[in-house]
């Protein structure tokens, strides 16, 4: 009789750990890398877009546009979108320099649903490719 509470015990515990594995993994960090070019148009808001060269996330795939939308009066705070065929998400990107920045995302839509990424915005020499290089996650 104590072999098959047991059992059922730890078939319990598996069951259990099993349903919460999915949340686990979905609030893991994972690496993230994009190269974008950017160029002037002025049917933007602030005169530019981006255009993703190579992404590593698979779900903000090469040809997506970044669009900037608005910023502070002193420039250094921009509010960005990413919008793919299934979602969006909305950010921010704080400059420390006119080449280094860090740009938060978070609460998207559709696919990109509780999607949250964080990284470090730099550029080459020339500024002709941007790189984002940070983490990504799904989850609050």
């Amino acid at each position: 009789m104590h072999s098959s509470k047991r059992l059922l015990a730890v078939t319990g515990t598996i069951v259990a750990l099993m349903a919460l594995a999915p949340v686990a993994s979905a609030g893991s960090h994972q690496g993230f890398h994009l190269d974008k070019n950017c160029a002037e148009d002025l049917s933007e808001p602030l005169g530019y877009i981006c255009t993703v060269q190579h992404s590593d996330f698979k779900w903000i795939p090469a040809g997506t546009d970044i669009r900037y939308l608005s910023q502070n009066p002193a420039g250094d705070v921009v509010q960005a979108t990413i919008t793919i065929k299934n979602g969006s998400t909305d950010g921010v990107c704080v400059w420390s320099s006119l080449v280094d920045a860090i740009c938060t995302f978070s609460a998207g839509t559709g696919r990109l649903t509780q999607f949250n990424l964080e990284v470090v915005v730099t550029a080459n020499a020339d500024q002709s490719v941007w790189y984002w290089d940070g983490t990504y996650w799904f989850g609050h």
